[in-house]
């Protein structure tokens, strides 16, 4: 990882370090923050500055993790990334770790190849903007020329609807919902955690069809008695949730369930499994085992 970069002025114009936004993004000028290490978290919105230092081929990443109810509008202002040098820019539509990536393409509305957008050269006058899906963005990078680089400005815009979330919190709850709809939603947390279980509204119906009226309690083992609707804990090694360990499924109305499950993997994982039928929500809180979360998940 590179610490500390310091920002060469040689390198850039003012209009580099400082750009008007207009359309609506600001009216006054902002100042740039500069990309610092070689992987780059940050859980705040606002104007970046990468300058490379070196004419190392080594990729590297900006990662965005914005609230459970947002999503993440990157605009880049200006771009010099030479081909000619294997200069590359990669936008990932989701976290991306190890070489896999969250959400999942069994939990994502577009393909994996329609997720990332791939780009090099110059920019004149255009900028370029992309829109995450959910909470979570990545911005890979390989720059081997010194001096080369890219300005951008993060906006953190309102989700009416999420669905796939990357927990921003070690301790805040979150309810997941289908909205209705026919879907796979999944809360991923990058820590090995205790599930507990706050509120549980997921796909119960009576043996003539109607809509559930009464409270069941946590019902288990869901995957065998109703597997289109329920919700599956699990963990797993790395982000792929397809290759999720099951630890339990429940469904069932439990408006106070006396319910938590341990998983002991490095990425814990909630997955609410929706038919469409009906109205699924299940409200989670996932703590740390013993408050250590494991580093090598943030490795790239």
């Amino acid at each position: 990882m590179n610490k500390g970069i310091k920002v060469p002025g040689e390198h850039f114009s003012k209009d580099f370090y400082r750009q008007d936004f207009k359309n609506g993004l600001s009216s006054t000028y902002t100042r740039f923050k500069p990309v610092t290490d070689c992987m780059f978290i940050t859980a705040d919105p606002g104007s970046f500055i990468y300058s490379s230092k070196t004419d190392s081929d080594e990729v590297c990443g900006i990662y965005f993790l914005a609230g459970p109810d947002q999503k993440i509008e990157i605009n880049f202002l200006t771009f010099d990334v030479p081909c000619e040098h294997r200069g590359l820019i990669s936008v990932v539509d989701g976290w991306e770790l190890n070489g896999e990536v969250f959400p999942s393409e069994m939990d994502h509305r577009l393909p994996l190849k329609q997720r990332i957008s791939e780009f090099c050269g110059k920019n004149i006058g255009v900028k370029r903007s992309f829109t995450s899906s959910q909470n979570a963005a990545v911005i890979r990078y390989r720059i081997p020329k010194p001096g080369k680089g890219f300005t951008l400005f993060a906006r953190f815009l309102k989700n009416p609807r999420p669905c796939n979330v990357l927990a921003a919190s070690l301790s805040e709850p979150y309810t997941l919902r289908n909205y209705g709809r026919r879907v796979n939603c999944t809360y991923v947390a990058l820590y090995p955690g205790t599930v507990q279980v706050i509120a549980l509204g997921v796909g119960v119906s009576n043996f003539l069809g109607s809509s559930r009226t009464a409270e069941t309690g946590t019902l288990r083992k869901c995957d065998e008695t109703s597997p289109q609707d329920q919700v599956i804990i699990g963990g797993s090694d790395g982000l792929d949730t397809s290759e999720v360990r099951v630890v339990d499924s429940i469904c069932g109305i439990d408006s106070k369930p006396d319910y938590h499950e341990v998983v002991k993997y490095g990425v814990t994982s909630v997955r609410l499994i929706s038919s469409g039928f009906f109205e699924n929500s299940v409200t989670v809180e996932v703590l740390p085992l013993k408050n250590e979360l494991l580093d090598a998940n943030f490795s790239i």
